[in-house]
């Protein structure tokens, strides 16, 4: 059995680099005549320490604080503007980090750590495209570095770009042929690629080093998933819940394989279990929220396909799942608006297009519905649709999320 491209699991922590100094002109700031005897808080590097700390101990607010401050009295400081960056970031406030982190790259091009946070913060909103330019800058700059080479594998994974991916993880073998997540990814992107030694290199591998580990049984249960044979993947998710009951993701698999075979009251209870163990994947929620769709019940899949968008706002599923129910039930401004923000994530889905168009239609803009209608029929014939209903549709942010573990 090849090892399919679906939903890859990984484990590599994302390391956020901060700075660690103010750079020269804003310590210099602290120390000018006449400011020796400054109180802490009209000096920068006092402030640049205190924001630090708060940022170490989780007071994210106050750590914004104490870097907008040393930005208002050291404007140059590229360091607050990386560490400004990474508060934001743990914070999810991908967009604000991205402007801090830019402003950093403009007074500090030469420093590797910034482009790999600029990546980081485009990975983490899923914008893999984007991530690819800065993981590439930061791998240049350090060409034996583990976390650009491997980020930078996953993000041409996730843009179907598998050559490039297998090319970019390769060399990462003697690290990481240990490790079940980077084989499995690997294995895929082989495949994918029709690199038939590699595959087999990188599965036989995977079978060696898995041996019985629920790890392993969570993967040959995705493998089954992704062929279609839900008996098979039943029996490896339960063997991996049965070994480790608390393993990542293995109840929201088990939801999801009895969800494809229509067992929807223990499909209910394995993802509201998965949710209570892991309430930040929004898949949980997702994946309710069609269930509740089968199941005719519009309250309580609105309700959780919302909860799916509250915890991840990129989901473009769960904004189509919502612009579907409403449409049903005429809310048309309402599905145009989650319609609006499907068409931003994906752009090239003829689905969203289409149902756009219809929704449009209902609200006597003819001639915009025209255009949508045109638009879903030109991506439709190019096989270009990336908005799956079908809930064994890939969701490449699984690998994403999972890496932050």
């Amino acid at each position: 059995m090849k090892a399919p491209g679906h939903r890859a699991c990984l484990s590599l922590p994302l390391a956020l680099c901060l700075l660690q100094a103010i750079p020269a002109r804003a310590a210099a700031c602290a120390q000018a005549p006449g400011e020796a005897g400054a109180e802490a808080g009209n000096n920068p590097a006092e402030i640049f320490r205190r924001g630090k700390e708060a940022m170490q101990s989780g007071q994210l607010e106050v750590a914004e604080k104490c870097f907008r401050k040393v930005i208002a009295l050291a404007p140059t400081s590229g360091a607050a503007y990386v560490n400004l960056g990474v508060t934001y970031m743990r914070e999810r406030r991908w967009d604000e980090a991205l402007t801090q982190l830019r402003k950093a790259e403009s007074l500090s091009p030469s420093e590797p750590g910034i482009q790999l946070n600029i990546g980081l913060a485009y990975y983490r909103k899923n914008d893999f495209a984007a991530a690819i330019g800065p993981f590439s800058a930061t791998l240049r700059r350090t060409p034996d570095s583990l976390q650009p080479r491997y980020l930078l594998g996953l993000c041409y994974f996730f843009t179907n770009r598998y050559k490039e991916a297998a090319d970019t993880l390769t060399p990462l073998w003697d690290r990481e042929s240990t490790n079940l997540n980077y084989l499995y990814v690997l294995s895929i992107a082989a495949s994918k690629s029709a690199d038939s030694p590699l595959e087999k290199r990188a599965f036989d591998q995977m079978i060696l080093v898995g041996q019985d580990k629920p790890e392993f049984h969570l993967y040959l249960g995705k493998a089954w998933l992704a062929e279609g044979n839900t008996d098979q993947a039943l029996a490896e998710f339960h063997a991996a819940a049965t070994a480790q009951p608390k393993l990542p993701m293995v109840h929201y698999f088990l939801g999801r394989t009895l969800l494809e075979q229509r067992a929807y009251p223990e499909a209910e209870a394995e993802l509201l279990k998965d949710a209570a163990l892991e309430p930040e994947n929004a898949y949980n929620y997702e994946d309710l929220g069609i269930l509740y769709v089968r199941l005719n019940q519009p309250e309580k899949a609105e309700r959780y396909f919302r909860q799916a968008i509250e915890t991840n706002d990129t989901l473009v599923n769960s904004y189509f799942g919502l612009a579907k129910l409403y449409r049903e039930a005429a809310r048309y401004a309402e599905s145009l608006e989650m319609l609006d923000h499907a068409v931003r994530l994906a752009p090239q889905s003829g689905s969203v297009h289409y149902l756009r168009g219809q929704v449009l239609a209902r609200l006597g803009q003819s001639g915009k519905a025209k255009e949508e209608f045109e638009t879903s029929a030109r991506l439709l014939k190019s096989f270009n649709d990336r908005v799956q209903e079908d809930p064994l549709g890939d969701r490449s942010a699984d690998a994403q999320d999972a890496a932050q573990q």
